[in-house]
C-alpha cells in the first residue's frame, strides 16, 4: 500500500533548471502506480495561487492538471482562498478528486467548506485507511476567505475527526501547517502528509512519520506500508523522489501545459508602456524600505480612489527582481501582483494610522511582508525604541498627522480586512467596499497605458532615524 504526496505546487512548468513540472511528475506517479496498484495520491494544500498563470486563469489550469494526473484527494492550503470563496467553490466543482477538510467550515451550515468531506476512509484489499485534513487557521487573515468561512483550531479539529473514523488500520492526516504544529499533531497518527513548508523533509515523531515533499513538484513523497501478520503492525518505508530533468514528460500533460502557456503568452507579451528607469521589486527591499516601485504602485492606488493616502503591504509585491528599463508588458504587471487584489477606500482615524505604521515597522530590520509601501504620507521611525514608540513623525499631505482627524485611505482588500495583523482597519468606516472597488492589476495597467512611460524615484517617504540598527 503506497501513499504519494505533493504540496505547495503553484506552477505547471519545470523550474529554470529543468527540474519538476507536472508533466514529469505525471510520469513518475504513473510508474509508481503500475508497480503498486494500491496507491493513494494526495495534495497537501496550496496550488490554485499565486502564480502568473493563476492571476489570469484563477487556478483552473492546476485543477485540470491534477485531474489528468489522477489525484485522489486534496486539502486546502492558505492560498486556495486567494481569489475568494466563490472561485474556490468553482474550482472544487471542476475537480475529479476529493477535497478533504476537518477544520474549515461554512460558518452558517457548520459543515466543511464547499462540500468537502471532514473525513475519508479508503479501503485497500480489506485494509481501511482513515484520513483527516487540516489547514493553517491564520488563513482567515492572510488570504481572502471572507466572513462566512471559519477556521477551527487544527489540532483539536483533527482529534475530533479522528475519533469519528471508527475502526481503521491506518490513520493519516493531510496537513497544511508549519512543522511545529505538525509535530504537535503527530502522535494519534501513523503518518502526516504535510505542506506549507516549502523544503522537503522527513521528521519522525515517535511512531509517526511526517513527510513534506517541498514546493513546486521538485520532489514526490512516497510512504509504503506492508501488512505482515494480523497481529503485527504495518512495516513502513519512505523516500523522496527527485523529479529530475532526466524524467520524460507525459505527453498528455505536456499538451495541457503547452496549451496554457500559449494562451498566457498571447495575453501577456503585449507591451503596455515603458519604464524609463529600473523599478526595484526585490523582496528584501519592498519588505523593509521604500522603493521606487512601491512609490509608483501606491501612487496609482491613491490616485485611483482619490484618497488622502494609500498603503500597500510589501508582501503583495512579488517577482523578487528589478524590472529593467524598457517595455513593460502585461506579464510584468501580473507577475508583480499575482494575488488578484481589489481596492477599498476606508476612513481611518489618525491614531489608528499611527498604530498601522507601528505595525509596519515591527519586524524591522528583518524583511517582512507586513512592511508598508506608502503614498500621500511620510514617516520617520527608530527601530531601537520600544514597540509602540518607534514611529517618531508622520506627515500627511505635508501637514503633521492629527490623531483626532479621520483620513481617507486606499488599500488592497487584504489589508482592509485586517490581513497581516492590521486589525485597526477592520472597524474603520468603509467608503468604497472591496466588492465595488477596482482591481489593483487593472488599475496599474490602465495607469501605465495612460502615462506611456514610467519614471519613478524614491522621495524619502520612509526614513530611518540613525540608531545603530542596520537594514
Amino acid at each position: 500500500m503506497t501513499l504519494l504526496s505533493v504540496n505547495d505546487v503553484y506552477l505547471l512548468e519545470p523550474s529554470a533548471e529543468g527540474r519538476g513540472g507536472v508533466a514529469r511528475l505525471a510520469t513518475r506517479v504513473r510508474e509508481i502506480r503500475r508497480e503498486s496498484p494500491h496507491t493513494l495520491f494526495a495534495l497537501a494544500g496550496d496550488t490554485l495561487s499565486p502564480s502568473l498563470m493563476s492571476a489570469l486563469f484563477k487556478g483552473r489550469q492546476m485543477v485540470e492538471a491534477w485531474n489528468l494526473l489522477g489525484l485522489d484527494v486534496a486539502t486546502f492550503g492558505n492560498h486556495e482562498f486567494d481569489f475568494g470563496p466563490g472561485l474556490l467553490r468553482a474550482r472544487m466543482g471542476e475537480s475529479r478528486f476529493l477535497w478533504l477538510s476537518s477544520n474549515v467550515l461554512d460558518r452558517r451550515s457548520r459543515t466543511p467548506f464547499g462540500g468537502a468531506r471532514a473525513t475519508w476512509v479508503k479501503e485497500f484489499r480489506g485494509v481501511r485507511v482513515g484520513l483527516v485534513a487540516v489547514t493553517v487557521p491564520e488563513t482567515a487573515n492572510t488570504s481572502s476567505p471572507g466572513p462566512d468561512v471559519e477556521f477551527l483550531e487544527p489540532i483539536a479539529a483533527a482529534g475530533t475527526a479522528l475519533a469519528s473514523l471508527g475502526d481503521v488500520e491506518l490513520r493519516v492526516a493531510l496537513s497544511h501547517l508549519e512543522i511545529a504544529r505538525d509535530e504537535a499533531l503527530a502522535l494519534p497518527l501513523h503518518a502526516i502528509l504535510g505542506g506549507h513548508d516549502h523544503d522537503p523533509m522527513v521528521v519522525p515523531v515517535g511512531p509517526t512519520l511526517i513527510l513534506k515533499a517541498g514546493a513546486d513538484a521538485l520532489t514526490l513523497g512516497q510512504v509504503e506500508y506492508e501488512l505482515g501478520c494480523p497481529d503485527r503492525p504495518f512495516e513502513r518505508r519512505h523516500r523522496l523522489h527527485p523529479i529530475a530533468s532526466s524524467i520524460p514528460e507525459a505527453a498528455d500533460v505536456r499538451d495541457l501545459v503547452d496549451r496554457y502557456a500559449a494562451a498566457l503568452d498571447r495575453e501577456l507579451d503585449q507591451p503596455v508602456g515603458r519604464a524609463e528607469v529600473a523599478l526595484d521589486g526585490r523582496e528584501a527591499e519592498v519588505r523593509s524600505r521604500e522603493t521606487n516601485l512601491g512609490d509608483f504602485v501606491t501612487d496609482v492606488i491613491r490616485e485611483r480612489l482619490g484618497a488622502d493616502l494609500a498603503l500597500l503591504n510589501g508582501g503583495a509585491l512579488r517577482g523578487n527582481r528589478f524590472l529593467p528599463g524598457g517595455p513593460i508588458t502585461r506579464r510584468d504587471v501580473h507577475a508583480l501582483l499575482p494575488f488578484g487584489n481589489v481596492l477599498a477606500l476606508l476612513e481611518v482615524g489618525g491614531a489608528a494610522l499611527t498604530q498601522a505604521l507601528e505595525r509596519a515597522v515591527s519586524a524591522y530590520p528583518r524583511p517582512a511582508g507586513l512592511f508598508l509601501q506608502v503614498s500621500g504620507l511620510r514617516f520617520v521611525f527608530d527601530p531601537a525604541r520600544r514597540p509602540g514608540q518607534r514611529v517618531l513623525e508622520v506627515t500627511i499631505g505635508g501637514l503633521p498627522l492629527d490623531p483626532a482627524r479621520a483620513y481617507t485611505v486606499a488599500l488592497p482588500d487584504y489589508l482592509a480586512r485586517g490581513g497581516d495583523g492590521y486589525s485597526m482597519f477592520r472597524g474603520a468606516r468603509t467608503l468604497v467596499p472591496a466588492e465595488h472597488g477596482p482591481g489593483l492589476v487593472p488599475a496599474l495597467l490602465a495607469e501605465v497605458e495612460r502615462r506611456g512611460s514610467v519614471r519613478a524615484r524614491t522621495e524619502g517617504r520612509i526614513r530611518l532615524q540613525s540608531s545603530g540598527v542596520s537594514p
